[in-house]
């Protein structure tokens, strides 16, 4: 599918939930929320692919990603009220920290036998868009949704630290090898994938008291990933991309929402969340620099993010 075709589809939600908002503005039944954000987000994103074809063979080489994000973002939904439909949309953006890194191991029959660290940075995008229904249980109100999240990851590693250098099938140490081979102002690797993942879920507003309500909201996911590698000090690939990743699976996440109610259109919101991400099937294709093309199975794939936001939550 075109890819900006598909970001087009994946933003409509978004600016429907705009387009309806306001419309609902003008009505008794309906109003608009609106929820500025900031806050840390600490993604690890890993693969790995195995010594023959099959994903059972055992792991010969692995990627981890662990990345430190600061990210801001928008919330915008239109207001819950018993036995109504709702619109939520969402968008982030977040900037890779300097303490994120990068670690590129190997093994052998032995063990592992490589293992070098790099310096990440980048950026990430999300966008998230969902409709759902509204009803009261007992005192709270339960809310079902189905709605579709798209991420952009841009990563770029620089430098190479050598924390483990021994030759292939031997004990020998490659001392020479151990320690800083590359300054951090070297880019060594580029990385980066868009990621798909339709969603349902279901969140539950329970007020604790007048001003205090807490909000969790679980989702169940499923994904597909394309994954693009550009393995700039590799000679023996092509460049941008060297290799490419194709991977689905599934997922779920939990995120506990705290609002403090301040006023009758003014909430101070707090947020804290946890995602992961599970392959079930994927392939990796490496293009070779003579036009041979190999490609082998990934043995795993796994995506795994924790964040906090805080806020203000207007309504209008």
């Amino acid at each position: 599918m075109n890819k900006n075709k598909t970001l087009s589809l994946l933003v409509s939600p978004l600016l429907l939930t705009l387009s309806f908002s306001v419309k609902a503005n003008n009505t008794e039944d309906y109003g608009i929320n609106i929820t500025p954000f900031t806050g840390y987000r600490y993604d690890v994103y890993k693969w790995s692919i195995p010594q023959g074809n099959s994903a059972k063979d055992v792991k010969a080489s692995e990627l981890t990603w662990k990345n430190h994000i600061w990210e801001s973002g928008i919330k915008i939904e239109t207001q819950k009220e018993d036995k109504t439909i709702n619109f939520l949309g969402q968008a982030r953006y977040g900037i890779i920290l300097n303490n994120s890194k990068n670690q590129d191991s190997d093994w052998d029959e032995i063990g592992e036998y490589s293992r070098t660290i790099s310096k990440t940075k980048g950026n990430s995008i999300d966008i998230s868009g969902a409709i759902g229904y509204s009803q009261l249980f007992s005192k709270s109100l339960l809310t079902y949704y189905i709605g579709m999240d798209y991420t952009k990851y841009n990563l770029k590693d620089y430098g190479l630290y050598s924390k483990i250098s021994r030759e292939p099938g031997t004990d020998n140490i490659e001392h020479d090898y151990l320690g800083q081979r590359y300054p951090n102002s070297k880019l060594v690797t580029k990385y980066s994938f868009d990621n798909y993942t339709p969603w349902i879920g279901v969140s539950l507003n329970y007020q604790i008291s007048d001003n205090l309500s807490i909000v969790p909201f679980i989702k169940a996911y499923g994904f597909y990933l394309h994954g693009e590698a550009d393995w700039v000090l590799r000679d023996d690939l092509k460049h941008d991309p060297s290799f490419i990743d194709k991977a689905t699976g599934y997922g779920a996440s939990i995120d506990t929402e705290v609002l403090y109610k301040y006023s009758d259109s003014l909430d101070f919101r707090a947020n804290l969340g946890v995602k992961g991400l599970k392959m079930l099937k994927g392939n990796k294709k490496a293009f070779a620099v003579d036009g041979e093309t190999e490609k082998t199975k990934l043995k795993d794939l796994t995506f795994i993010s924790s964040s906090f936001s805080a806020g203000i939550k207007y309504k209008f």
